[in-house]
């Protein structure tokens, strides 16, 4: 066995026995080095499989880190309730909020007049620290008056559901393979392109109103969905 696969078999050791934890960030090249009295090249060769395999990811300018367990999503959770479902800490980064007007495919697809404005939110999502998803929501102003005054790093069900009265019935989506573009890569802290699930779809509300339009893109190493298909009748 090559050295490196050595250093790559305790380091598996040590993150499943919790010694490095999800979402801490791992020793340098250079202790790594010292620590098992080895190269830094058989050290990066390991990591670098580890990188491959989703048990590490790097963040641009901040080093190594432990990547969270994969997330399991089967029915209509918030993004904040299937983490804490799951024993993971979720938190949220705005990266932006606008009103924009002219959407013409989307407000084809939400029954809207293609020129009524809408509330732009994208946001990071993060699980244990980690980076998990890219989210851009487009919801009609008309529906959510005065949504930015919310704290946005909360569930957005949760402000939709309490503060606006809507109850959440169901999704309709589409989900495929992608592969992270220079944007999203930014956004995410990715330094190398990356492959991620990328879901479109509409969330409905009572009375079988399509609230809003979601795009999102989760890095498909830590996030599964779940479907059932049934055989029609």
């Amino acid at each position: 066995m090559a050295i490196y696969q050595d250093v790559k078999k305790e380091l598996t050791h040590r993150i499943s026995e919790g010694i490095y934890k999800a979402g801490e960030k791992i020793p340098s090249e250079r202790d790594l080095s010292l620590a098992f009295k080895v190269s830094r090249m058989t050290i990066r060769q390991a990591l670098s499989e580890l990188v491959a395999e989703g048990a590490l990811f790097k963040s641009t300018g901040r080093g190594t880190f432990i990547s969270s367990p994969s997330l399991y999503q089967e029915n209509l959770k918030s993004f904040t309730q299937t983490l804490i479902g799951q024993g993971i800490v979720p938190s949220t980064k705005v990266i932006e909020v606008a009103t924009i007007s002219q959407v013409k495919k989307i407000s084809q697809w939400l029954n809207v007049d293609q020129m009524a404005p809408y509330y732009k939110v994208k946001r990071l999502r993060l699980g244990d620290g980690v980076p998990i998803a890219l989210e851009t929501i487009y919801i009609p102003k008309k529906y959510v008056e005065g949504l930015p005054k919310y704290d946005l790093t909360t569930s957005l069900y949760k402000i939709l559901e309490k503060e606006y009265g809507y109850d959440l019935t169901h999704i309709t989506c589409d989900i495929e393979a992608n592969i992270s573009s220079r944007v999203i890569m930014e956004a995410m802290g990715l330094n190398k392109q990356t492959a991620l699930l990328k879901i479109t779809g509409i969330t409905y509300a009572q009375n079988d109103l399509k609230l809003f339009y979601e795009e999102s893109y989760y890095r498909s190493q830590l996030y599964k969905y779940h479907v059932d298909i049934l055989n029609r009748p």
